[in-house]
């Protein structure tokens, strides 16, 4: 129960001043005090000060970003439960899990996506958590990636609670995302930096 209240009082503090849809704030509070037991990215919240607060912010960032994109599911559904987890937990796998297949899988996404800094963005993503870079990158590679290439992340996933057709959901939202914000002479990179900022973790 102590770990539990600490948790409380850390994401409290963390979404007082953030402008987001009210049903967001709320179901991202409680989607953490469930699930951050389980996750070793939010269990750092107790004892990491700002450190903790970026991989939060980051989240929440993603969270706001698809609202804006209108492809988040209705308030209250467990489609919208649902979301908030796979945003959490994604970032929990791919930033914590030593599974060498998720790791590659990241590795070879983001070098794909950037060629030689690749490296730069995968040391960046581990250390504030998600960025608007990695999400693109995920999705092309995935959208590319054939049956077993994806059947083999399952076993890391699976450590972290979430499957592959959690994952599959995740990047079809990001992809939809990805074309609400063309269609308004917009891109992911514009949309998530501004949300960033508002974030916690996100003023540096």
């Amino acid at each position: 129960m102590p770990v539990l209240s600490r948790m409380r009082s850390s994401f409290s503090a963390c979404v007082s001043d953030i402008v987001l849809p009210g049903i967001i704030c709320v179901c991202f509070l409680l989607a953490c005090l469930i699930v951050g037991a389980e996750s070793s990215v939010f269990a750092q919240v107790s004892g990491r000060g700002a450190t903790s607060r970026q991989p939060i912010g980051a989240s929440m960032a993603v969270l706001a970003m698809l609202q804006d994109a209108d492809v988040l599911p209705p308030e209250g559904t467990p489609e919208a439960n649902r979301v908030i987890k796979v945003v959490i937990q994604f970032q929990s796998v791919f930033m914590k899990s030593d599974d060498p297949d998720v790791q590659a899988f990241l590795s070879r996404a983001l070098a794909a996506k950037g060629g030689t800094s690749g490296d730069g963005g995968l040391s960046r993503f581990r250390s504030i958590g998600w960025t608007s870079d990695v999400l693109e990158a995920l999705d092309e590679h995935w959208s590319a990636a054939v049956i077993d290439q994806r059947e083999r992340l399952a076993p890391g996933f699976r450590q972290f609670n979430v499957s592959l057709a959690d994952f599959a959901w995740l990047m079809q939202l990001v992809g939809k995302a990805r074309s609400a914000f063309v269609q308004r002479e917009q891109n992911i990179h514009q949309v998530f930096a501004q949300r960033r900022r508002e974030m916690p973790g996100g003023a540096q």
